[in-house]
Formats: C-alpha cells, structure tokens, sequence
C-alpha cells in the first residue's frame, strides 16, 4: 500500500514546479514553490490530494491514484517467520488516497543532497482484486485463489526518498530513486481473501478468525515484504516522471 502514498507525495511536490509560461496548460490552482519551502511543498501536496488524486494530472504525468490500479507485486516466503507464505496480487485497485492529508514533506534541495522525508495520515486503504496464497499462518496451513479485500485503518505512513541529479543535454538536470524506505503503520487491519481451502466454509472461517484477531502480528510479519514489493513499484514510477521533468522545472530557484 505504500506505493500510491510515497507516490501522491512525490509527484504533488514535483507538480509545484512547472514554469508560470507553461501555466495555460495546467490546471487552476497549482502553482511554482522554491526547494525548500516546506509550508509550500505540504499546501501543494494536499491541493493535489483534494482536487486531483482521483482524475490525475495528464500534463504532468501524475496517473489517477484513487483508484490506483497494480499489475502486480508478490510477498515470498520466510521460513523464519511465523507467517510463511507466497502471497501475490495481480491487476488490484488500492482505494482511498482521495482521503489522505499530508502532514511533513521535507528535504527537497535543488541539489537534491538530502533525503526528502514524506508523512501523511490516511483514514481507510482498501486493496481490493485477485490473489494467490500458499504456506503456513502461524502453525495452520492456508491456500487459496480469489478475490481479497483488505483494509487498512487509519494509516500512518513514513517514507525517505534519496534521489540523485542526473544532467541531460544542455542545461537540463534530471531526477533517479536510488533509495526508498517505507514504514506504514496502521491503528487496524482486516483480512477477507474468497475461496480459500477451495471454498471449504469452515476451514474459512476459521482461517480468517485466526487472521484477524491476529491482523497485528499477521501485518508485522509482511510489512517487510510489502514494503519491499512497493518501493520497486515506486522506484519505477518514479523514475519514469522525473524522466519526464528537469529539475530546471520542478523549484524556483
């Protein structure tokens, strides 16, 4: 889940920073901030959030993020976790960045020398669409192929984004991800996957009592792996708008 959210916060802080003669083509409303005036970067964040999260900015490459739709990503076993499994998703939404709200984005420089630092709170993440497990949740086997629905409630998510300058033909320095951290911590989960045992209701059942009343430790023992899935995600993305915009554009400088 972490992918939309770093995501959101990047691109809004890099949709600041088109040049006031390329204004006609942008939406009303965004405007061109200096690297580091954080009380800017955070206001645009959230203007984006609010008017754009949902309907994108094809001017800017900022693709809908709510829905935001997944090709794929897999979680992979760990032999020395209480939750060993392969789980993978492909072709889900994630819903509910609409709703978000920025609350620090710092270390945005026009050298891009520091590792910039994103915060936000989110009231509900829904990842809905179809998944495949197998292996082993705390000491009873699981398997299944279906739709899941997962929730996460009021989400905190902390993100580090190290990026590197990269000149291009002249007079243009453009951006690379070469690190990403995420930690998000939400205050509840909850787990529905269908069909699993092959539809055997009561194994089920039983299944997704164990996972829920455990959704802590259940979480605890994936962030690793769903953290690490994302960030290649991001990294991607990422990659691909900052390709796309020179630094030139992105700060008042």
């Amino acid at each position: 889940m972490e992918l939309s959210l770093v995501l959101v916060l990047v691109l809004g802080c890099a949709s600041l920073g088109i040049h006031s003669g390329q204004a006609s083509d942008l939406p009303s409303g965004i405007e061109k901030c200096g690297a580091m005036d954080e009380q800017c970067l955070l206001n645009g964040v959230n203007y984006v959030l609010r008017n754009y999260a949902k309907s994108g900015i094809k001017e800017l490459g900022l693709i809908p993020l709510d829905p935001l739709h997944i090709k794929k990503f897999k979680i992979g076993r760990n032999p020395h976790s209480p939750v060993n499994i392969d789980l993978s998703f492909r072709e889900v939404d994630l819903l509910g960045l609409h709703q978000a709200v920025a609350k620090r984005v710092s270390g945005f420089t026009a050298d891009l020398g520091r590792t910039i630092e994103l915060v936000m709170d989110v009231p509900e993440i829904a990842l809905k669409g179809p998944y495949i497990v197998d292996g082993r949740v705390l000491i009873l086997p699981i398997t299944g192929k279906g739709n899941a629905e997962i929730r996460l409630i009021k989400t905190k998510v902390h993100a580090l984004v190290k990026l590197r300058r990269v000149p291009k033909g002249d007079h243009q320095t453009f951006a690379e991800v070469v690190d990403i951290k995420v930690e998000v911590n939400p205050s509840h989960v909850s787990y529905h996957l269908e069909n699993l045992f092959n539809g055997q209701k009561d194994l089920s059942e039983n299944m997704h009592a164990l996972i829920n009343e455990n959704w802590q430790d259940i979480f605890s023992e994936l962030k690793p792996g769903i953290s690490e899935a994302f960030g290649l995600i991001v990294k991607s993305v990422l990659d691909r708008i900052f390709g796309k915009l020179p630094l030139e554009q992105l700060f008042v400088v």
